[in-house]
């Protein structure tokens, strides 16, 4: 191989890798008061997660979603802000749903009834180039990969920050954050092209699913565990 191929080729393996866990300095940008630990649900989720210490004295049977922010300076230029405000609408309406199917709401007669609060923040919607696929790893298609890199028309995936926030209704009090990240691989064409509604509807599932299981863990799992 000749040396004028190595500077891309390296830079689609330090660069192009789309993690599906937040690192050490997305963690800290959106929380650097916590400790977080590791945590993947069975359905293969993974992040990290904070809870409350006196959570497991805390009985919810209530539960709302209220809303979903979305930090604008780490949003690509390329999601409009239309499509910023579709997306937000659509997560809105896909946690009610899970909510609804999940963590049906009951009352209690014994415990006083307390009501969870859920929040979604996405922090970051950005693009990066695809991961290397196994055939690349042969000479000819690792060259041709990292020409296609430096030519700006690899294929390029859309990678979001995100964090669940539960806060105990009446006092406000934080009782659990979780930071994920989801990744949809392959969507972009280059780094020229623009990030739609179709594209980032394909993350609701994740995200919405994310929340919900984060808040079902902490409600009854954490309670079972202890």
């Amino acid at each position: 191989m000749k040396l004028h191929y190595l500077f891309p080729l390296i830079v689609l393996f330090t660069a192009g890798c789309s993690s599906n866990m937040p690192n050490k300095q997305e963690i800290q940008s959106v929380d650097s008061n916590h400790y977080f630990i590791d945590s993947q649900f069975d359905d293969d989720m993974k992040g990290v997660s904070w809870i409350a210490k006196d959570s497991r004295s805390l009985h919810f049977n209530e539960f709302e979603f209220t809303t979903v922010g979305i930090k604008s300076s780490g949003i690509d230029k390329r999601v409009s802000k239309q499509v910023q405000s579709q997306f937000k609408t659509k997560l809105h309406k896909k946690m009610d749903e899970k909510l609804a199917t999940k963590l049906q709401g009951y009352k209690n007669v014994v415990l006083e009834n307390k009501e969870l609060d859920i929040s979604v923040m996405l922090y970051d919607i950005n693009d990066i180039p695809e991961d290397m696929r196994v055939t690349e790893f042969i000479p000819v298609g690792s060259v041709i990969g990292a020409i296609k890199y430096a030519a700006g028309t690899r294929d390029r995936s859309i990678r979001i920050l995100a964090s669940v926030d539960l806060k105990d209704h009446d006092s406000s009090q934080l009782i659990g954050r979780r930071i994920f990240v989801v990744n949809d691989n392959g969507v972009l064409e280059n780094d020229k092209s623009e990030i739609t509604i179709d594209m980032l509807d394909k993350n609701l599932e994740q995200i919405t699913q994310q929340a919900v299981d984060f808040a079902f863990e902490v409600t009854y799992l954490d309670k079972k565990q202890g």
